[in-house]
């Protein structure tokens, strides 16, 4: 079967970026040459999370897709508007840039092939996680799920349950539930492992935790997680998606978290590999030419 041609699309945007300005005009220029309308162009909050309605059409059709521009939390905020509705591609104008593809400095060439149906569609893992127990209300997250303090302090207890049996108590400032996607963000700097992006596997990894013995656990994807923590730190503690939304916790509330049905469809070059990315973005040692 062929790739799907783009013939719509939508455009997000995060303020304040560099370069943001002559970069869309350039997209704009760029789609109008191949006949790609933009039906909207939406600007992502600086702070704090998505109005409950961010302005894409009740009905998607065929062609329709999103166009991020920014670095990864540009896409991260993509994601969490487009809720796995539409592919996404991203234009990199941030500093890693592990998630976003295009550079402007070569965006008439790349974007031009991608929409002469010239690229690599790959579906990402999602999980969804809530405070409540239906599954119906839960945000999705590309990267994370966190639950953690929201000040400083004390550490706090929390319990981790996968499947309904209980695995241990964590003595930590919080704990990372990781799709592959985000082993390379926060779970990495919190000493948690890489996962290829193909992966049908999550990461249960504490926040700096009080026991040296604690180490990161790597679980089928199909699991589900439960975190609990004592009514009496509760209001200590919150939960956020991908760093773009957060919830304070309740006493007697907990945190459930599983795999999402949905996937997300991120757009690439043909060229794209996620080992070199890897290898390109941290820096790791190549081969001698």
């Amino acid at each position: 079967m062929g790739k799907m041609m783009f013939l719509r699309a939508f455009v997000f945007v995060r303020e304040e970026t560099n370069g943001i300005l002559a970069t869309v005009q350039a997209i704009r220029g760029v789609l109008a040459r191949h006949a790609v309308t933009v039906a909207d162009i939406r600007t992502i909050p600086a702070h704090g999370a998505w109005p409950e309605e961010p302005g894409l059409p009740t009905v998607v059709r065929e062609g329709d897709f999103a166009i991020s521009v920014g670095g990864d939390g540009t896409l991260l905020a993509t994601v969490s508007a487009v809720r796995a509705r539409l592919p996404i591609l991203g234009v990199n104008l941030g500093r890693l840039g592990f998630l976003t593809d295009l550079s402007p400095l070569a965006l008439e060439t790349e974007l031009s092939a991608i929409l002469a149906g010239r690229y690599r569609s790959e579906a990402r893992l999602l999980i969804q996680g809530g405070l409540d127990q239906d599954p119906s209300g839960w945000r999705m997250a590309l990267n994370d799920i966190v639950l953690e303090k929201a000040d400083g302090g004390r550490m706090i207890d929390i319990e981790t349950w996968i499947d309904g049996r209980f695995v241990c108590i964590h003595r930590a400032d919080g704990v990372i539930v990781s799709t592959p996607t985000g082993s390379t963000a926060y779970a990495l700097s919190c000493g948690g492992p890489i996962l290829h992006p193909e992966l049908e596997a999550l990461i249960i990894l504490p926040i700096s935790p009080h026991n040296l013995s604690e180490r990161p656990l790597v679980i089928a994807s199909g699991s589900a997680i439960e975190l609990r923590v004592p009514d009496r730190a509760a209001e200590r503690c919150q939960v956020n998606w991908d760093g773009q939304e957060s919830l304070r916790l309740s006493a007697g509330q907990s945190l459930g978290i599983t795999r999402a049905e949905q996937r997300v469809q991120l757009i690439h070059p043909t060229d794209y590999d996620p080992i070199t990315r890897l290898r390109d973005k941290l820096r790791w040692g190549g081969q001698d030419s």
